[in-house]
This record gives structure tokens, sequence and C-alpha cells, in this order.
């Protein structure tokens, strides 16, 4: 059973995310991970998650140097299950935009996020962090799904 003390904790620390991307902001990332340990975070575009300090630390200052803007938001409820006592894991969908650095046009997507949270004694703090793009033939279907003409199906 998650307390309201944990829910409110964790969901703090989503908003503190969301505003630290924005802002590009990895000290605040990084404030609100599990550091005494090792963490587990594979991004979307990485071909390897990062498992050690070092590689999440060189991840975040390369993303530093190659994004010049960045949106993120949270786009539903998360969704919270504990799995073990003091174990969390939050999933939920989010929505991020980019402007790399030296092009004119930015990119942007919808992921999958799936993130645990870790009871220490400096209060919940995340250990886990993995996004999980749609495959591509469910993302294709989705973008023709949304191109639809509004009122077409019920032939309006």
């Amino acid at each position: 059973m998650i307390d309201q003390d944990a829910r409110t904790q964790i969901e703090t620390h989503l908003r503190t995310l969301e505003r630290a991307w924005n802002e590009l902001d990895f000290a605040a990332i990084k404030s609100i991970w599990d550091t005494s340990r090792p963490p587990v975070y594979f991004a979307e575009e990485a071909a390897n998650p990062h498992l050690d300090w070092p590689s999440l630390e060189a991840y975040w200052d390369f993303t530093r140097r190659s994004i010049s803007r960045m949106g993120m938001r949270i786009t539903n409820a998360p969704e919270l299950v504990e799995l073990a006592p003091e174990l969390v894991s939050v999933i939920y969908r989010m929505h991020w935009d980019a402007l790399i650095a030296g092009d004119g046009k930015p990119l942007g997507g919808d992921n999958r996020v799936c993130a645990t949270f870790r009871h220490t004694p400096d209060g919940w703090r995340l250990a886990q962090y993995v996004e999980a793009p749609l495959a591509p033939i469910t993302y294709m279907k989705w973008l023709y799904e949304q191109a639809v003409t509004p009122g077409f199906a019920t032939g309006a």
C-alpha cells in the first residue's frame, strides 16, 4: 500500500523532473535520484542503458550541449504500483519537444515511462528510469489515426 506521504513526495519529484527538463537543469534532475547506488537509465534514443554515474552524467552533458531548447510534460495521471516495501514503480506517458542546436526545425515525440522510486534516508528517490516508445508500426498507426478529419468516423 502506497501511503499519501510517499505519493506526495513522488508526485513532487515528477513535477521537478518536468520543470528541470524544460530548463535543461541536470543538477535538479540528479537531485531526485538515489546517488548512493548506480543508476539504471535508458533513454529512447540511447543504444544502451546508462548503468553508472559517469556514463549518465556524460549523457546529460552531451544532451545539454546538443539541445538548445527542451519541453517535456507528463500527459496523464501517473500510476503508482508498489513493487515491494519502499520500492514503487511509476508509469506515465510523456511528450517531449526539442530544438537541436544548429537545426531550425524542432522535433517532438511521445513516450511511455516506467520509473522506479526507492525510499532512502533522504526520502523517495529515483533508482531506475526507462523510456518505452511505441513500436514503429504502432506509432505509425497512431499518427495516421491523428490525421483523420474530425467528424469523418461519424459521417458528420
